[in-house]
């Protein structure tokens, strides 16, 4: 029979179950540790690999998806540019008229403008021509009678001033100061003695002194007289009521135009 020691036995075993512990904790414990992290390692890197692979289908997707509408995208993009264009177009195109509809009215207006002036010179060279003519016939056939009756006319019309406006005779007799006044006569033609005495007589009387008297004869007054007395200006001649006439004839004829245009 065999002799079996139980303490040996049970020594051995107890040395197997500390090495058996010691590589537990020791070498397989930790061998175990790294294989699971390594193993999460593993799965979390599969996990983000196939996240990516994921992201990348889904990307390869959209690219697909694009690449098969890229023609359609292609047309709206071309005709949102072609309406684009043709807006811009129709808007430059309604500014160009408005400049050119602006530029047309402007040369009517200045046209207009010079047709009017063109018409009151026009106007103006033809009323100065038929008083030209007019001042040329009568001062070929106004008789001697016309001038000395423009002369008389004239004349009594100071004497008359004299007695019914006094208030205008003081300012003129206060205009000529101490001084002995001048009658500055303009005649037509020549004045007889008697017209250079009833003159003298007639604004001795207006200045209540005696007045010295300078004539000069100018044909253009065609018949009548222009005289001056310090600030006295007074005349009755054929010439001025023909340049009244063409005033007349002028405001007419700018009146008639006026009218038309209305």
């Amino acid at each position: 029979m065999l002799d079996i020691d139980l303490v040996t036995i049970l020594a051995e075993i107890l040395n197997f179950l500390v090495v058996a512990a010691a590589l537990y904790f020791l070498l397989f414990k930790p061998t175990v540790k790294r294989i699971d992290e390594r193993s999460q390692k593993n799965e979390a890197l599969l996990s983000s690999a196939k996240q990516k692979e994921e992201e990348a289908e889904e990307k390869l997707a959209q690219i697909e998806n694009r690449l098969a509408n890229i023609d359609k995208e292609i047309e709206s993009r071309l005709e949102q540019a072609y309406q684009q264009a043709q807006s811009e177009s129709q808007a430059l195109l309604e500014e160009t008229q408005k400049e050119a509809e602006n530029i047309i009215r402007d040369a009517e207006r200045e046209a207009e403008k010079r047709q009017s002036l063109e018409m009151q010179e026009l106007e103006q060279e033809l009323v100065d021509t038929i008083l030209n003519i007019s001042s040329q016939v009568l001062s070929k056939t106004t008789p001697d009678k016309t001038h000395e009756k423009l002369i008389e006319e004239l004349n009594q019309e100071i004497w008359d001033m004299g007695k019914s406006d006094m208030p205008q005779v003081r300012t003129i007799r206060d205009s000529l100061a101490e001084r002995t006044p001048t009658v500055n006569v303009v005649s037509a033609k020549e004045l007889t003695p008697d017209q250079q005495r009833s003159l003298v007589r007639t604004f001795s009387a207006l200045a209540d002194r005696n007045v010295n008297m300078e004539i000069e004869i100018d044909p253009e007054l065609i018949a009548g007289i222009r005289l001056r007395m310090g600030d006295l200006v007074v005349e009755n001649n054929l010439a001025v009521e023909l340049e009244e006439l063409k005033s007349e004839v002028m405001e007419s004829l700018e009146e008639s135009m006026h009218a038309k245009e209305g």
